[in-house]
């Protein structure tokens, strides 16, 4: 790598580092470019060089998600994929916080929303499928289900600063026995 990619690599590296930062000060729809591009150190143009928009630097910051509820699957799978969302949205905050708040702000004639709930919780609506053609009772639809669970996981990631270690147990009590709880 020759000096010059070598300090492109770093504009784009210091530029999606600055957005991480002003996105859990500020939020998504708080943070403007030029604020990223002063957090970096970097100027406006600098930014463009390296992505076209706030939603486009916000695309590459998704890829670092990546799939671990997909992962999920021992002997409590549905308890596995809640958990390992959890960790994943706790793990990257600033950057789901900032896919949530541009999912919403998007028209709710668009589906947008909707659609990253349907695609993020995709492994939890198949245990639920499984859990259903086993006969396995379920509080409603299995795609319904599991975007409410992802609206309420995302919802509680925002809303909660700091994690009390309870969240994932609880979400998933919550699905597997509803307002009743784990009782008789």
């Amino acid at each position: 790598m020759g000096r010059r990619d070598a300090l492109a690599s770093r504009t784009r590296t210091d530029l999606l580092a600055a957005a991480k930062l002003l996105f859990a000060e500020r939020g998504y729809l708080d943070t403007k470019i030029t604020d990223i591009a002063a957090a970096a150190g970097r100027a406006v143009g600098s930014f463009y060089t390296h992505f076209t928009d706030k939603e486009q630097l916000l695309a590459v910051l998704r890829g670092e998600l990546g799939e671990p509820a997909a992962r999920a699957a021992g002997d409590d799978p549905i308890g596995e994929y809640v958990t390992a969302c959890w960790t994943a949205l706790r793990t990257h905050r600033p950057t789901a916080i900032a896919l949530l708040q541009s999912a919403i702000a998007a028209a709710p004639a668009s589906g947008r929303f909707r659609t990253e709930l349907t695609s993020w919780t995709t492994p939890l609506r198949r245990q639920l499928e499984h859990r259903r053609d086993r006969g396995e009772p379920l509080p409603g639809d299995p795609e319904l289900v599991a975007a409410a669970v992802g609206a309420m996981l995302a919802g509680l990631n925002h809303a909660l600063p700091t994690d009390d270690g309870t969240v994932a147990d609880t979400v998933t009590n919550l699905v597997l026995h509803g307002l009743r709880g784990s009782g008789p």
